[in-house]
């Protein structure tokens, strides 16, 4: 009788075992660069939105800032909390960031309606159509995650050395200004894309 010749139990484990080791790292590299592709055509959109927001701010004098998102020496100063901002712990609070005597003027005040396409937006606080403008950029149609997840974006607003503390806004001698355009990049990651500029008062 011949003898006939064939793999072992062990050798077909063996080779089982760095097959499924191969096959487990080509698919992760697949997954990570979609992942990645994706990230960056996010980062990508975000820097674009937030170039167009600093330049429709830039053109404006530290007056029109105050008048374009009707800010006057009435208007309270609080504490603006971030939340979910990387690398950042404030207050004892993880991922968050905080901005003491601010203002904030954001997307989370704005009316978004979808009946019509493209959506129609209405903001409180923003009389000149600035926020409706950027935001728009994000919903160019009626779907809000259309450009990104979940998105929201806004401006910080900071009055430095005011020489009237009675009048805070008009009598800062310049104000911090950031500019932020933020969405929901997975289940439990939100990412920030920030742009400062300074509005110095003449």
């Amino acid at each position: 009788m011949k003898k006939q010749s064939g793999y072992s139990l062990i050798e077909v484990l063996v080779a089982i075992a760095i097959t499924s080791v191969v096959l487990l790292t080509v698919v992760t590299l697949f997954y990570m660069g979609r992942r990645n592709v994706y990230s960056g055509k996010q980062t990508t959109a975000a820097v674009a939105i937030g170039t167009r927001m600093l330049e429709d701010l830039s053109a404006m004098t530290g007056e029109d800032v105050l008048n374009n998102f009707a800010i006057d020496d009435n208007t309270a100063r609080t504490t603006v909390n971030l939340q979910g901002v990387y690398g950042t712990a404030m207050g004892g609070v993880e991922g968050q960031l905080q901005f003491t005597n601010s203002l904030s003027r954001n997307s989370s005040a704005c009316t978004i309606n979808t009946s019509t396409d493209p959506a129609g937006i209405t903001c409180t606080n923003d009389p000149n159509g600035y926020m409706v403008n950027w935001l728009r950029m994000v919903l160019p149609h009626k779907n809000p995650n259309e450009v990104f997840a979940f998105p929201e974006m806004g401006i910080i607003l900071t009055p430095r050395s005011p020489a009237d503390a009675t009048k805070p806004w008009t009598t800062a001698r310049f104000t911090k200004v950031r500019a932020y355009v933020s969405w929901q990049e997975g289940p439990a990651r939100r990412r920030y894309a920030f742009f400062d500029t300074t509005k110095v008062t003449r």
